[in-house]
């Protein structure tokens, strides 16, 4: 170990200063660790052990002779293959590390390839919060089944696009998205919009499914939700489409404002389902055709509820993005369609106090899935695919995205828990079970450290509050729907913390007392009871809470109608600005810093907000040229404030803020949107997170000289940064890749070392 004489390191830390503009383009740091979840459990299931859940996952691609192998692609998780599928707790590996994104909308297996090595992938923004994602690429393929993935046609028309259905046959490989059918016919160097092409037959608009058909290789279809709407079919590769539905079908696509997407399933006996989203975001029909050309409505499935209320497959209203539909692969008749979640058995009744179980014996909001058999009369036709549809009143995780078969017969789901399976799915005597193993594509969008316990606690997206249970990357759910904003108060004792949580629109928001051990001690349910003549508060969807950097009781809430202060840990509120804390991206909030608990800094709009004592104004310091996504302060020095929006960062250090772009050589990384930033008391370092890695600057460059931050950081957007000072460590939620750390946080003379400085 090297030791340094003050003197010598104050000479060096200088010197270091000194060069780091011209040392910035590398990465500091070591590795990050993944905390988790992988899984969460005691998610929103139903009778399936433990009740893990991960995150979203959008496309699943079954090796078409080996039920064992699975590749899948998450939302904004990224690609993962499994070579035990079958097992009880699947053993996934990350693959495609090497593409600068993790967000994925389409997969397939290239059925012309007799060896079953490959594979497609389209990009795309298909998250549930909000379409948030990382960057488009268009296409990527794999000639390796699914281990490394090349970009097809970097710069081309599908670059800027959410893929919405992908078809490979060799050479040949079309792709669906808003802007319609593209093709390849040289795999994928280049790629020719066919849609509204001379000679293609097929009309100009947004296509929202494409799918082949099994055993017939160059038969497609394509659902258009806008222009000429409908079912198309090329029996030629794509290269030429005809409209092959009738005025029944066409009237289903245009009632209303249109549909809003249709998605399509094939057999291989030739026969075609397509189930079609209405207006108001629910499945308006299923039409099959036994060959392409003749078409029957078969219904939807519907139950019946409290006070005679029935409902579709899609009570939540969410059609749009938690569609999916299969064809079976024996009976032709037979088709599986899946929806958002359950309803509960008073909902739509006014003043009902009836919830759980409903009529088919759902005890939670859990998956809402059916069979449907074509030969049977209507009444008789849709039968649940889950609870009294099963042998153990199973059920996976709500909002389905994708349903396909394995090569022994068991249906695979795809939704916003992770994937799961159905055993035989034509019968009632069959169940459900999980397929997530250590499946780790969270989506977090808040997160927080606590450092009494040394657990990671963290609100995500539809898998509500996933809190880490010990040193291993498992996690359980101490709230379930979509997971609030949390805030952890840790400095008051080195024995208990303090957690608030909550779920969306801060709902049964939380206070418990744990104790190192990571027990709870005690749970409150606050009143958040308005003083002083405030207003009740206005939750947001994602509402932004923030506990005091000097310890206490002490709590602040940014609502919709204003922001609120607590001295009580949230008993008794008190709005002191009718100013709104921006939600969702990078929760720029902070309360106190030591010496002073009464300061505050906050975004609501384009401008930076402070409050520099007790009796003080809120005032405005500064306008920034867009939306500001976070905000920071150096504990030690709070006049040092710093602000991000989604593509700068800006910087303080006087008294009466004059915030200054140090944006510098940032953009050189392509670090995509820019999402959350933390300061490093102990460094003075700035550190930002954003699409495609975490960043780190120092006060010697004035901030404008970054580098990349530690090393093994998946490429998925990073939308919470905390740093820890009692523990030195840096605390990352990534949206679609669960949590994770890095300690130690580099100083100024790591970098300089890192460069060749070495006394």
């Amino acid at each position: 170990m090297r030791r340094f004489a003050s003197a010598a390191r104050g000479l060096l830390i200088a010197v270091a200063l000194l060069v780091a503009p011209t040392i910035a383009a590398q990465t500091v740091g070591g590795p990050w660790t993944l905390r988790g979840p992988a899984p969460a459990h005691q998610g929103q299931i139903e009778g399936i052990p433990n009740r893990p859940v991960s995150g979203a996952v959008e496309a699943i691609a079954p090796h078409p002779t080996n039920s064992g192998v699975l590749v899948i692609a998450a939302v904004n998780g990224g690609l993962w293959r499994t070579t035990n599928a079958t097992a009880a707790s699947p053993t996934w590996t990350k693959v495609g590390a090497e593409l600068t994104t993790t967000s994925f909308s389409a997969l397939a297996f290239d059925p012309t390839d007799t060896t079953h090595q490959t594979l497609v992938a389209g990009t795309g923004r298909v998250s549930s919060y909000g379409g948030v994602g990382g960057a488009l690429l268009g296409v990527v393929r794999s000639t390796d089944g699914g281990t490394t993935w090349t970009v097809l046609n970097p710069s081309g028309p599908l670059s800027t696009v959410t893929i919405t259905g992908l078809v490979a046959r060799g050479t040949t490989i079309v792709a669906a998205s808003s802007s319609g059918i593209h093709r390849s016919t040289n795999t994928g160097t280049s790629f020719t919009l066919v849609s509204g092409g001379s000679g293609t037959g097929l009309a100009t608009g947004a296509v929202s499914d494409l799918q082949g058909v099994p055993g017939a290789p160059l038969t497609l279809y394509a659902t258009l939700t806008s222009g000429t709407r409908g079912i198309w079919r090329s029996t030629d590769g794509g290269a030429t489409w005809a409209k092959v539905s009738d005025a029944a079908v066409d009237a289903v696509f245009n009632a209303g404002t249109g549909a809003r997407r249709a998605r399509i399933a094939t057999g291989p006996a030739g026969q075609v389902f397509v189930g079609v989203i209405g207006s108001n975001g629910r499945l308006a029909e299923v039409f099959r055709s036994p060959n392409g050309t003749t078409w029957t409505a078969l219904g939807v499935p519907l139950t019946t509820e409290q006070g005679g209320v029935q409902f579709g497959i899609h009570p939540g209203g969410q059609g749009s993005i938690h569609f999916s539909i299969a064809a079976d692969p024996t009976d032709a008749n037979i088709v599986y369609v899946g929806g958002d979640r359950q309803p509960y058995f008073g909902e739509g009744v006014s003043g009902s106090t009836n919830f759980f179980p409903n009529s088919i014996g759902a005890n939670d909001y859990s998956g809402r899935l059916f069979r449907g058999n074509a030969s049977l009369p209507a009444a008789s036709r849709w039968v649940p695919l889950t609870h009294n549809g099963t042998a153990n009143n199973s059920s996976p995780h709500a909002d389905s995205r994708a349903m396909a078969f394995d090569a022994g017969g068991a249906l695979l789901e795809a939704d916003d828990g992770g994937v799961y399976r159905r055993s035989s799915p034509r019968l009632t005597t069959g169940a459900w079970s999980s397929a997530i193993g250590n499946l780790a594509v969270t989506e977090f969008h808040g997160i927080a450290w606590d450092a009494v316990s040394k657990r990671v606690v963290g609100g995500t997206q539809d898998n509500g509050t996933p809190e880490q249970r010990d040193a291993t990357q498992v996690f359980d759910i101490a709230h379930s729907g979509d997971g609030g904003d949390v805030a952890v108060e840790d400095l008051s004792s080195t024995a208990q913390s303090t957690r608030y949580t909550s779920f969306q629109f801060l709902g049964a928001f939380r206070r418990r007392i744990v104790n190192a051990s990571n027990s709870v001690v005690s749970t409150v349910f606050p009143a958040l009871a308005p003083v002083s003549g405030s207003p009740a508060i206005n939750p947001e969807f994602y509402t932004p809470i923030a506990t005091n950097d000097t310890g206490g009781n002490r709590i602040v809430i940014g609502a919709f109608n204003g922001l609120y202060e607590s001295a009580d840990r949230g008993d008794t509120v008190a709005r002191i600005s009718t100013l709104p804390v921006n939600p969702f991206f990078g929760d720029p909030l902070v309360y106190g810093v030591p010496g002073n608990a009464d300061f505050l800094l906050f975004g609501s709009g384009t401008q930076v907000y402070r409050r520099t004592a007790s009796a003080g104004a809120i005032s405005s310091i500064a306008t920034l040229p867009s939306t500001v996504v976070d905000v920071a302060v150096d504990r030690t020095t709070p006049a040092r404030l710093y602000a991000l929006t989604t593509s700068a960062v800006f910087f303080s250090s006087a008294a009466t803020p004059a915030f200054s772009n140090v944006t510098g050589n940032l953009a050189s990384f392509s670090p995509g949107t820019l999402r959350t930033l933390a300061h490093v008391p102990s460094s003075g370092a700035l550190v930002v997170g954003a699409d495609r890695g975490v960043f780190i600057a120092y006060p010697g460059s004035g901030y404008t000289s970054w580098s990349r931050l530690g090393t093994g950081l998946p490429n998925a957007p990073v939308f919470e940064l905390e740093y820890d000072p009692t523990d030195q460590l840096l605390l990352a939620g990534l949206l679609g890749r669960g949590a994770w750390t890095l300690t130690p946080i580099p100083a100024p003379t790591d970098l300089l070392f890192a460069n060749g400085f070495e006394p």
